[in-house]
C-alpha cells in the first residue's frame, strides 16, 4: 500500500514536471515569435535640428523653447549625446509651480525628442518645481559630479527644496533608470563647461 502511494505521487510529480517543461517551452517560443515580429528601432539619420521636434510650436511656452535650444546645443557640442538620445525612451513632463500654464511634455523615443505644450495624460515622470530649481537640476551633472554638487551650498539648497515640497518628482520610483538616463543626457560632459 505504501508503495502504491509513492508510485501515484511519483506519477503526479512527473506529470507536473512535464507540464512545467511544456509551459516553459511554449513561453520561450511565444517570446521568440513576438521578438521577431517587433519592429526594430528607427535609427534617425538627421542631425540635432531634425531630432528635436517642436509640436504645436505657436502654443509652446518659453520653457519649451529654452529646453529645445539647450538640448540642441548639447547634441551639437557632444556627438556622444546622440547615442544617449537613441537609447532614451521616456515621457517626461515639467510643470513650473509659478506658472502651470507653461508646462511642457518631452517625449524621448527612437532617437527623437518631441516637445509639446501642456502635461500629457500619463507621463512616466512629472517634475513640478520653480524655474530656479529647474535650472539647478539641469546643472547638477550625473554620477560622482551629482554627489559633489549636493555637497555644495547650492546642492544643499536644492535638497532642501526637495524636502520641503518645492520640488516634487512623480514617477521617480517607477522609472529610476529612465530618470538616470535623462539626468545623464542633460548633464554637461566633464571638460565641456
Amino acid at each position: 500500500m505504501h508503495r502504491r502511494r509513492n508510485a501515484n505521487g511519483g506519477r503526479k510529480k512527473r506529470r507536473l514536471l512535464r507540464w512545467a517543461v511544456l509551459g516553459a517551452g511554449a513561453a520561450g517560443v511565444a517570446y521568440a515569435v513576438a521578438s521577431r515580429q517587433r519592429p526594430g528601432p528607427c535609427v534617425p539619420a538627421g542631425g540635432p535640428d531634425e531630432r528635436v521636434i517642436m509640436k504645436d510650436e505657436e502654443n509652446l511656452s518659453g520653457l519649451g523653447t529654452i529646453m529645445a535650444t539647450l538640448i540642441r546645443q548639447q547634441l551639437e557640442a557632444d556627438p556622444m549625446k546622440l547615442g544617449m538620445l537613441d537609447r532614451l525612451n521616456l515621457v517626461l513632463a515639467i510643470e513650473p509651480l509659478e506658472q502651470p500654464e507653461t508646462a511642457i511634455t518631452m517625449t524621448f523615443s527612437d532617437g527623437y525628442l518631441v516637445l509639446e505644450p501642456g502635461v500629457s495624460p500619463c507621463p512616466d515622470i512629472k517634475i513640478m518645481c520653480g524655474y530656479e530649481a529647474l535650472m539647478q537640476m539641469v546643472g547638477i551633472g550625473s554620477g560622482l559630479a551629482a554627489l559633489k554638487y549636493l555637497a555644495t551650498p547650492e546642492g544643499k539648497e536644492l535638497a532642501g527644496k526637495f524636502a520641503s515640497g518645492e520640488l516634487r518628482i512623480e514617477g521617480l520610483l517607477a522609472h529610476p533608470i529612465g530618470m538616470m538616463r535623462f539626468a545623464n543626457f542633460l548633464a554637461p560632459r566633464p571638460g565641456s563647461a
